[in-house]
């Protein structure tokens, strides 16, 4: 297969992943207004929003997204930092810059990020819907 025809399938693919993550409910998106002493704050235009729901009390639902974070912190050296319900991620994966926002509702966890770019888009968003699953899945147990 030739380069640019493998280029394309890979771009094509992303697309397509994209179309098949939930969309964020637009009551949600207030989760991402900027408040003061926020470490930064995520544009609406541009980014990437994802939820996946829970079924913990918001303790035991923080708890499986720190799990999540400490993977990320080893793999990656995605630093971390808490403001009470939400969480503001800032790092590079593999020459892309992430700053990145994840807040804890009574029933979901609700993730903004500023977007890596149509090449990657869709690859992003299918990764961090599969960890929060995985992380959020009531029968995962800390590794």
């Amino acid at each position: 297969m030739k380069r640019g025809v493998f280029s394309l399938v890979v771009l094509l693919s992303a697309a397509a992943l994209a179309d098949d993550l939930p969309k964020v409910d637009p009551a949600l998106a207030e989760l991402a207004v900027p408040l003061d002493g926020d470490p930064f704050s995520i544009d609406e235009h541009g980014r990437l929003s994802i939820a996946v729901n829970h079924g913990f009390a918001r303790p035991e639902a923080a708890a499986r997204l720190g799990y999540l974070l400490s993977y990320w912190k080893k793999r990656f050296n995605i630093a971390s930092e808490w403001r009470g319900d939400r969480v503001f991620l800032s790092g590079s994966v593999y020459g892309i810059k992430i700053q990145a926002m994840f807040a804890i509702n009574d029933s979901s966890v609700v993730g903004f990020a500023h977007d890596p770019g149509w090449p990657w888009r869709g690859q992003v968003q299918h990764y961090v819907n599969r960890k929060l699953k995985k992380y959020l899945n009531v029968n995962y147990d800390d590794p």
